[in-house]
């Protein structure tokens, strides 16, 4: 998963590690470019808030797009991300529990 925003880019990493419970892997997020590391930060605070509301067990995410003339009626009461460029709108939405 990646997320765009301007010149910025923040992409999840995973990485497998181990304790003395076991094996585990771990999500981690990598920000690039001017405001990665906002970015970054913005994906780790909604992981975060996905985990808290039940994980895998929470509503599945929607995704929309649009592209020329129908780009800017495309909105979203609520959206968790919206990648907006020059010819095309992508709304990531799903509901928050709680």
């Amino acid at each position: 998963m990646a997320a765009l925003d301007g010149g910025a880019l923040a992409y999840l990493t995973i990485r497998e590690g181990e304790d003395e419970e076991g094996r585990y892997w771990e999500v981690g997020v990598i920000g690039h470019g001017y405001g990665g590391a906002d970015l970054a930060e913005h994906v780790v605070s909604e992981i975060r808030a996905w985990d808290a509301s039940g994980g895998n067990d929470a509503p599945e995410p929607g995704f929309r797009m649009a592209v020329a003339d129908s780009r800017d009626r495309l909105t979203a009461d609520d959206p968790r991300f919206v990648v907006d460029k020059p010819y095309s709108r992508l709304v990531v939405d799903w509901a928050r529990k709680g």
